[in-house]
Order: C-alpha cells, then sequence, then structure tokens
C-alpha cells in the first residue's frame, strides 16, 4: 500500500513538474517518468512476467529457458562427426531429465576424451538449445580449473566459495547449468564440495537441485578411449559397434585413480555420475568434414581442390604415426591450417 501510495504521489509530482518545462524536455522528462512508473507499478503488481516478456530482464520460466530438443538434435546429427555415442547419450538424458517435471536428481554427466573431439562443443550445443541468450545466459555457470582454481593452498576456501555460489545461483533459479572445464588439472578433492548437491535430497537449506544440469570436461581417460578404439579397429570391426556399457567402468576406473580432479572423489564413489561419455579420436573422413566446414564459413567465391584439402590435412599431426589414423588434435586446429593453405 505504501508503495502504491509513493507511485501516484510520484506521477502527480510529474504532471506538476512538466508544467514549467519547455515542450522538449517535457517529452523526455515524461517518457522517462513514464518507463520508471511504468516498472513500478510492474513491481507492485507483481508483473514480473510482464518484464521477462520484453526482456528486461532474464527470467527462469518458459520466456528465456526455452528446451529445443529437435535443433540439439540437428546439431548433434550435422554439427559433430564420428561421435555416435555422444549423439545417443546425450540426446537422450538432456531430453528425458528436461521433461521431467520432478527429476530425482540433477543430470551429471563427465565427458572424456583428447582435445579437439568436440566436448566443449558438445556442451556450448546444449546450452544453445535450452537457454534463450545462451552462453550468455545468467543461468549458464562456466569454472574452468586452470583459471578459477589454481592453487591447491587455497582448497578449502574454494570449496567454500563454490557451495555458496551453487546455493547463490541456484536460488535464483533451479534449471541452471554448471560447467566444470580441464578437470583434469582440477585440484584433488575440490569436486567433492559439489557432492551433496548431486544426490537425491530434494532440499538443501530450502533449495532444490535435482532440475540442474552439471557437465564436467576431462581430458582424462583419453589414451584408453583411443587404445579401445585402435583395438577395435584391428579387430576389423568399426568404432560403432563400441557400446557405452563398454566404457563405462573403464572411464569410471581411470577418472578414480589417475592424478585429475575426480581422483578418489566421493562424486565417483558414490556413483552420483549418471554417464561417463566417451569421446572417441577423429578419423580422416571426420577431419575432412570439419575442414569443409571452416571453408564454408570464408564464403569463398572459388571452388576448393581436394588438393587444398589433403594438404591441409597434412598440416596436422596424426596418431599411430605408423598408421595416421586418428588426429592428434581432433578439429582443433583446423581454422588454422584452413588460413595458412588457402592464404598462400
Amino acid at each position: 500500500m505504501v508503495k502504491l501510495f509513493r507511485c501516484v504521489l510520484f506521477v502527480c509530482l510529474v504532471v506538476k513538474c512538466t508544467a514549467f518545462l519547455d515542450p522538449i524536455s517535457t517529452g523526455f522528462f515524461v517518457t522517462t517518468a513514464a518507463s520508471s512508473t511504468f516498472f513500478m507499478l510492474a513491481e507492485i503488481t507483481g508483473l514480473t512476467s510482464l518484464r521477462c516478456k520484453i526482456n528486461f530482464m532474464e527470467c527462469c520460466n518458459k520466456h528465456h529457458i526455452k528446451p529445443n530438443f529437435t535443433g540439439l538434435e540437428y546439431d548433434l546429427k550435422n554439427k559433430l562427426y564420428g561421435q555416435d555415442l555422444v549423439f545417443t547419450t546425450v540426446l537422450r538424458s538432456v531430453k528425458s531429465h528436461i521433461e521431467n517435471p520432478n527429476p530425482s536428481k540433477a543430470l551429471v554427466m563427465s565427458f572424456h576424451g583428447w582435445t579437439g573431439s568436440g566436448k566443449n562443443y558438445v556442451t556450448q550445443m546444449i546450452v544453445n538449445n535450452l537457454y534463450v541468450k545462451k552462453l550468455r545466459s545468467s543461468f549458464v555457470h562456466v569454472f574452468n580449473a586452470e583459471v578459477d582454481f589454481k592453487h591447491q593452498s587455497q582448497l578449502q576456501h574454494y570449496k567454500d566459495q563454490l557451495q555458496i555460489w551453487l546455493h547463490g545461483n541456484v536460488t535464483k533459479c533451479g534449471k541452471s547449468i554448471f560447467i566444470f572445464d580441464e578437470m583434469d588439472h582440477m585440484p584433488e578433492g575440490l569436486v567433492d564440495a559439489v557432492k551433496p548437491y548431486l544426490g537425491n535430497n530434494p532440499s538443501i537449506h530450502g533449495v532444490d537441485y535435482r532440475k540442474c544440469i552439471f557437465i564436467f570436461l576431462s581430458n582424462t581417460g583419453g589414451k584408453e578411449i583411443n587404445k579401445k578404439c585402435l583395438e577395435t579397429w584391428r579387430s576389423g570391426y568399426s568404432r560403432s559397434t563400441i557400446k557405452l556399457s563398454d566404457m563405462q567402468e573403464l572411464l569410471e576406473r581411470v577418472a578414480f585413480n589417475d592424478k585429475s580432479g575426480f581422483r578418489l572423489s566421493g562424486i565417483v564413489e558414490k556413483n552420483l555420475i549418471d554417464h561417463f561419455v566417451p569421446f572417441f579420436p577423429l578419423e580422416r573422413e571426420h577431419v575432412e568434414k570439419c575442414i569443409k566446414d571452416e571453408i564454408k564459413k570464408l564464403n569463398l567465391k572459388r571452388q576448393i581442390l581436394s588438393s587444398e584439402v589433403n594438404e591441409i590435412m597434412d598440416e596436422l599431426q596424426w596418431i599411430p604415426t605408423d598408421l595416421r589414423l586418428y588426429s592428434k588434435s581432433g578439429c582443433k586446429r583446423i581454422a588454422q591450417k584452413v588460413g595458412l593453405v588457402l592464404a598462400t
């Protein structure tokens, strides 16, 4: 009631004051006052949703969180190469979690594989198809271990700050996503600060975390993934015959025992990670598609020669050295190599 009285008084003062202003000043003053009055009334009358609709502010509702599973499926199918397991696992798990009005726990996925295999790329696809503002959304939180958690000596400080950050942001929006990059460089023990929020607890200090999504990105397990792919190839089978169940125990064991942010962590020990998702090394056919995608971005007005594509591929490093089967850096250095070859 007090707010309403103040709002009415404010309008009256505006009318009184404009009698002494020239026409131009009056127009500016009235426009500004009208805008201020509108948002004051919106606050008083509870019209926050209106402010969301006109994009005055980002809100944790259907106006700014719009899951587009058709778009996610298209991106994973047409822009990601050589990752059939990733396509199936990510699409199904994200879709089922988002569509469930009462999920039993937060969705937790751990992406493993060598650099350039698509871990960050897929993470961006998920974000871009869930949030209207995409990576600029205030509900998307990205941590990089090499930037945000550089010092093992500050472990307890990091833990305390991380829990405060989680509580504050999930209080603001229960449908937040948290991305932890470079897990292989995270201080050992830090990730357990997140453990209480990944389970089946319906409420922690009055906040429900079960609609959140947590994604961990790590190079840990890359050698084991590559070895499995190479063994499958040497046995005469396609990599598509490798099942997710074939990799889960392997990646879980490596994550728990190898030097990384997951080493001896309760998150792994208590089976709080729903999916260990392997990103396979990219073969020549996959890298060639990445090269063609990058060339398209240049909008060149001439036909690209196959010899130029081969030259770009020759600029990359391949493993094993005797077979040159997999790109050592995946598609990560493609843009630079395309520029190097086509600029000559």
